[in-house]
């Protein structure tokens, strides 16, 4: 049996991951040099190439750290998950699979990472067999079509005093939630407090 070492931020959606491998009788190990594969979900850093990373988007549509929160800002309506072979880029190495998940009009950023990379894992699975065979044909990516999608700072989920009384839009609340959220500051009062007193 294939020995895999998975790598993983230890997070609710990397953990349905490595869960999956672990119930199709997949052994994990600790050690580079133990492994025949390695697989990585939500674990942003760079790995040496050859080995599977799950990334929550139709590459090579949001690559990049936030793939998820942005796909929610810009309103799409079908996010996806994609297994590539891992190249010395970030997010840029050839497909191995897709396959889409459903954006809800009620979707926080955890919520569908959450159904991503439990739609990855189911797919790893199904596919890893005939990979591991060469029984799968690797598609390149379209570069013409990288969208690359940058770390929030917290400064990102700020909004103006009169944006807020009008009302934030809901995907921006959805998109940045838990972090780093959507905050504002409220004007300071005239001198004496409210009413001028």
């Amino acid at each position: 049996m294939v020995k895999v070492l998975f790598l993983g931020n230890d997070t609710d959606y990397s953990n349905r991951v490595k869960t999956g491998l672990e119930n199709a009788g997949y052994p994990l190990v600790d050690d580079q040099k133990q492994a025949d594969l390695t697989v990585s979900a939500a674990y942003g850093q760079k790995l040496p190439p050859g080995g599977l990373n799950l990334h929550p988007s139709l590459l090579p549509k949001y690559r990049g750290a936030t793939p998820v929160p942005r796909q929610i800002l810009d309103g799409v309506k079908q996010s996806g998950i994609t297994i590539i072979k891992m190249t010395g880029e970030f997010d840029a190495g050839p497909i191995v699979a897709q396959k889409t998940v459903p954006v809800l009009p009620e979707d926080t950023a955890p919520d569908l990472l959450r159904r991503c990379f439990k739609t990855g894992a189911d797919l790893l699975i199904k596919i890893l067999p005939d990979y591991l065979n060469n029984k799968i044909t690797l598609r390149p990516q379209a570069d013409s079509k990288t969208a690359y999608c940058r770390r929030f700072t917290k400064q990102d989920g700020f909004v103006t005093w009169e944006e807020f009384k009008r009302g934030v839009d809901e995907r921006k609340i959805r998109a940045l939630y838990p972090w780093p959220g959507v905050w504002t500051t409220m004007p300071a009062s005239p001198a004496g407090g409210p009413n001028g007193k």
